[in-house]
């Protein structure tokens, strides 16, 4: 009896190519468009700033380096305490660093170009967005203030063109934090600090994003893939219920009754069908996305686990909708969802625009909203996070789709009622 129901129910919706046209090309194309137009923003690449520096050394940093261990070995202090300190002689000179690990790093390496010279003439410096002198005696001075104290630390140069004050703005920001670094941490070398934390501590926040983990990072194309996906799956609901009220302006659903089919079994076809066309749009969506946008999953299962309960919950919004269409009588209960409901849900959902770029409270709640959970829990599992770590968003999930099949099975008409 059910699969009848089932069965009538989809081929309604074949029936109708141009909605099932609509449902899948209408979002394959808002990804497409989305995802490029705002690359940038949300992109991972590292943007073409074009920064020319200018790196003036007058500096003999090996020369420093020695005269300091030289002088450190005629001090009256243990051999472990002299080891100890020459090695933090040669893993933290701030020059190297510089030069080495944080100027000649895989991320500045694209946005900056730097060029080594000598000197430069008033005419040449117009060309560079900053200019880095080293002044002599610098490294020998920074570790006589470092080990021995007495003497005021060495500063380096820097010289900012300000005509282009976006290059020279993060050229500034880039030394500064760099400064702030080599400052605290030669203040900690003096406390007695481990010479390798020292360096790495140095290295770690300039110029440097490192993830909180090494999940997989998503890209503009990626995330809108995901919210028009979640946000037209909303839309099969809005269709099904349409055509769950032709039927009963045709009188369809007076026979049915006549033919004395239980009305929970004609809702049931309805939430079965909304869940196969969903499902199936869903899966060709993202196929597409995965075929001409290189937006795939790491596990399968978990991807086809969390479609199949947000599939479910669309059903029980069709299934929901078309009942208060029912009871009403009139089919604005779904165009009030098409149109109203749809484009809300979405928004507060992170459909068009992150909700971690709006934070706060709308964040939070967001997560606990149809659309939200499903957005949040697809971006996680893209990102390689398991079934447990998008628990919340499953329960949530879960709880609104049985909270909307119990609402639907109190106000769905009863036989008898004039309606």
């Amino acid at each position: 009896m059910i699969l009848h129901m089932i069965k009538k129910e989809l081929l309604l919706y074949l029936r109708r190519p141009r909605e099932l046209v609509i449902l899948l090309l209408m979002p394959f194309v808002l990804i497409t468009i989305l995802g490029f137009a705002l690359e940038s923003i949300n992109g991972q690449e590292t943007p073409n700033l074009d920064i020319k520096l200018a790196f003036i050394q007058k500096d003999d940093i090996e020369a420093a380096e020695t005269n300091v261990i030289a002088r450190i070995e005629g001090l009256p202090m243990s051999e472990e305490e002299k080891q100890a300190a020459i090695a933090g002689i040669k893993s933290a000179n701030p020059v190297r660093i510089l030069k080495e690990d944080v100027l000649d790093s895989p991320e500045l390496r694209k946005m900056i170009d730097v060029n080594y010279v000598d000197s430069l003439s008033e005419k040449e410096m117009d060309r560079y967005s900053g200019i880095v002198e080293i002044p002599a005696q610098f490294t020998e001075q920074y570790f006589q203030h470092v080990f021995f104290g007495g003497n005021e630390p060495p500063e380096m140069k820097l010289k900012i063109n300000e005509t282009n004050s976006i290059q020279g703005s993060i050229t500034k920001d880039i030394f500064t934090s760099f400064q702030e670094e080599v400052t605290f941490w030669t203040t900690a070398q003096s406390l007695g600090i481990n010479a390798d934390q020292l360096r790495n501590k140095m290295t770690s926040n300039i110029g440097l994003t490192q993830p909180v983990s090494e999940k997989k990072t998503i890209s503009a194309v990626g995330y809108y893939a995901i919210g028009m996906s979640v946000m037209f799956m909303f839309f099969v609901a809005g269709n099904v219920a349409t055509l769950a009220f032709e039927e009963k302006s045709n009188h369809i659903f007076d026979r049915i009754l006549l033919a004395n089919m239980p009305i929970p079994v004609f809702f049931s076809g309805i939430f079965v069908s909304s869940f196969v066309v969903s499902f199936c749009q869903i899966n060709i969506l993202y196929g597409l996305s995965a075929l001409i946008h290189d937006v795939t999953w790491p596990n399968l299962i978990h991807y086809l686990t969390l479609s199949v309960m947000l599939s479910a919950m669309v059903g029980a919004f069709a299934i929901l909708v078309s009942a208060i269409s029912y009871r009403l009588n009139s089919n604005a209960a779904v165009q009030v969802f098409s149109s109203v409901v749809i484009p809300m849900i979405a928004f507060i959902g992170g459909s068009f625009v992150p909700v971690a770029q709006l934070g706060g409270v709308f964040e939070e709640i967001s997560k606990y909203t149809p659309a939200g959970a499903g957005v949040s829990a697809y971006y996680k599992i893209m990102q390689g996070y398991s079934l447990a770590d998008v628990s919340t968003q499953l329960i949530v999930i879960l709880v609104i789709t049985v909270i909307l099949i119990m609402i639907t099975f109190v106000i769905q008409p009863k036989r008898g009622e004039n309606f």
